[in-house]
């Protein structure tokens, strides 16, 4: 997104009846008329009229409120003011009681305020001050509370995006199983099933049988050629021993290929019993880089009537 920005931001501005409304007051009291002053900030500081909208100044004869925080707590301080200036300090507390209750350093500018009025608002003060420190402390617990909720809520958002991102870098495969795999020997079945344990098995131990009866067939073969006939320069064959071995090589095959038959079929059987029609796995794949963040760079343009500067910004 592209901004672009002309002025600097400052704090939002009071409606204009706000500064109409307080600054009539004002005159009256900078002019010494302290009962009217007093009169008009109270009724703009009289919480049931409704509050000052653009128009004309009273319309129809109307008070209305104003509703600016800072220009709220100036008339509260020139009505008190005003206040100890008639002598009338009880009303003259209840206005300086909610500056302070509102603003607990608010300090009275000595350029504006009487020496009386500064001293109402240190008399004041030390009165509140159990009552302000207490409101300090909740304030600042509120705002720690505040901060940690903002903190875990930033955390919860951390944790999603990593999630997301680690879902997002993940791509589901999934594969057909055949039945006519499962039928291979060595093992085939169970490693298309996804139990390689089994399926090492099966591989290593059909290997290891059909690997001997080809040994042992080969050797029964070999002895079954040997030429016994007599010769007068050759030595002559042990029948016997010839005899042993060719009994030995044949249980060996027997065995040997039995056992191989034996765990052929049994492999066959197990994978097509707890045959998996599918296999679902994971791949990474690659995930976009996030945005880039906030850039700004100075825009200089001349337009008619003058010299136009501004800054373009991306985030």
């Amino acid at each position: 997104m592209a901004a672009t920005a002309l002025a600097l931001c400052s704090a939002g501005p009071a409606r204009a009846d706000d500064v109409q409304q307080f600054e009539l007051a004002k005159t009256r009291f900078d002019a010494g008329h302290y009962e009217e002053a007093v009169s008009r900030f109270a009724a703009m500081l009289d919480a049931a009229n409704a509050p000052c909208e653009r128009g004309p100044i009273e319309a129809e004869g109307k008070p209305c409120r104003i509703s600016d925080p800072g220009m709220v707590e100036r008339a509260r301080g020139l009505a008190a003011a005003a206040l100890v200036a008639l002598r009338r300090t009880s009303e003259a507390d209840a206005y300086i009681e909610q500056i302070l209750l509102d603003n607990p350093v608010y300090s009275p500018n000595p350029a504006v305020f009487q020496p009386e009025v500064i001293d109402r608002f240190t008399a004041i003060r030390a009165r509140l001050r159990a009552r302000i420190e207490e409101m300090t402390r909740q304030k600042a617990e509120a705002q720690r509370a505040e901060r940690l909720r903002i903190e875990r809520s930033h955390e919860d958002e951390r944790r999603w995006v990593a999630e997301i991102h680690r879902l997002a870098g993940r791509e589901r495969v999934v594969s057909e199983n055949s039945r006519w795999t499962a039928m291979l020997p060595f093992g085939v079945g169970q490693f298309q099933n996804g139990d390689d344990g089994l399926g090492w098995f099966f591989l290593v131990s059909q290997a290891v049988a059909g690997g001997t009866s080809i040994v042992s067939a080969l050797a029964l073969a070999s002895y079954e050629n040997v030429d016994v006939s007599p010769r007068p320069s050759a030595q002559s064959v042990d029948i016997d021993a010839l005899n042993r071995r060719i009994g030995t090589a044949a249980a060996v095959n027997r065995v040997a290929f039995g056992a191989f038959a034996t765990l052929v079929a049994a492999g066959i059987a197990h994978a097509q019993i707890t045959f998996v029609p599918e296999k679902v796995s994971f791949r990474t794949r690659p995930v976009p880089p996030p945005p880039p963040s906030f850039t700004a760079a100075p825009a200089i343009s001349v337009l008619p009537g003058g010299l136009y500067a501004g800054l373009s910004g991306r985030f």
